[in-house]
């Protein structure tokens, strides 16, 4: 066959998968992986079981308080009082405060196991070498584990919140408002942010330390300094808290008198509020409470006030992210292995 006749050949070409394609099946098979690991199985179910439990009681309570007021009512009524009070105000999702507590610790558990067998797991099949060795770069494959996690930690905050929406409705026999709605979307979305923020700490020590039982121990570690020891020792420096009831209360001052107390130590609240700023759990917790109503002097407050009110804890749980996903970049892009 001569060279004219080969040219008239058409040319197979390959094309290579777009970055979209390579990102979604890696997401894909990170969500799938993840049921298939006992560990985080059992993680879910013991979350899932304490936020159902929590979120029950809670709308028990509001069908309780409503239900008491219906009688109160029916009794006036049946004296002859025509003046009825109305309800007093009620929050039914401040009730379900616990369920924030749980997320908190058993699900920053469960996204540090996302985080650490994302990449633990490639490397003890010895398949994150056959994996790079395919059509398929470093930052592709690690956006795509972090893709596939937040998409699925992501679902599981929505389901928490659908739950809660729907328990507050069928057991508790109250409906939310559209503010009330969307304060517990937000807080699903910050609590999602922090369970982001403990999976990429899991990940980031799984590229940095090659031993997993030693990236394991440091993530635990690090989780238990921010997680629990720093907020600790910001509570017991504070002033207010040394006394049952308050310390500036047993002396008789109010607000003012209090703030021109704290005036007098203000390198003390400087240094206190340092440690609890550098926990993502505190600032997860203020906004949280802030959004739920929890704390009362927020009860109030529009979605937007909130938000307004506690931008410094939203930006204390982005700090982190942002971070934790640039170091693990730069270490895995960094590696030859």
């Amino acid at each position: 066959m001569t060279t004219a006749e080969l040219s008239t050949i058409p040319q197979l070409t390959v094309q290579k998968p777009g970055w979209g394609h390579i990102l979604s099946v890696i997401a894909r098979k990170e969500m799938t992986d993840a049921f298939r690991n006992r560990l985080f199985v059992v993680a879910l179910m013991m979350l899932v079981g304490l936020t159902l439990i929590a979120i029950s009681l809670g709308a028990v309570t509001v069908h309780q308080r409503v239900a008491e007021y219906q009688q109160s009512v029916q009794v006036l009524q049946n004296l002859g009082r025509t003046n009825i009070p109305p309800m007093p105000p009620l929050n039914p999702i401040a009730v379900s405060k616990n369920f924030i507590n749980y997320l908190a610790m058993v699900g920053a558990l469960l996204a540090m196991i996302l985080g650490f067998t994302s990449i633990n797991k490639e490397r003890q099949a010895g398949t994150l070498n056959l994996i790079l060795s395919r059509p398929v770069y470093r930052d592709q494959l690690l956006s795509g584990k972090m893709l596939g996690n937040a998409v699925l930690l992501a679902l599981l905050m929505g389901a928490v919140g659908l739950v809660t929406w729907l328990a507050l409705i069928v057991i508790g026999g109250v409906s939310l408002t559209s503010d009330q709605l969307i304060k517990l979307a937000l807080t699903m979305g910050m609590s999602w942010l922090y369970l982001l923020t403990f999976f990429l700490l899991a990940m980031f020590f799984s590229l940095l330390v090659r031993q997993g039982n030693q990236a394991l121990l440091l993530t635990v570690i690090v989780w238990l300094v921010f997680a629990f020891i720093f907020p600790q020792i910001g509570d017991t420096m504070d002033l207010d808290n040394q006394i049952p009831g308050g310390f500036f209360a047993s002396l008789g001052l109010d607000r003012a008198g209090e703030q021109a107390a704290l005036a007098k130590f203000k390198w003390y609240e400087t240094v206190r509020d340092g440690v609890e700023e550098l926990s993502p759990t505190k600032h997860y917790e203020r906004i949280s409470f802030a959004l739920l109503g929890i704390k009362k002097e927020f009860a109030d407050n529009t979605w937007q006030e909130v938000l307004n009110l506690k931008t410094v804890n939203l930006v204390g749980l982005l700090v982190p992210i942002v971070l934790l996903t640039s170091a693990s970049y730069a270490v895995f892009l960094r590696q030859e292995s």
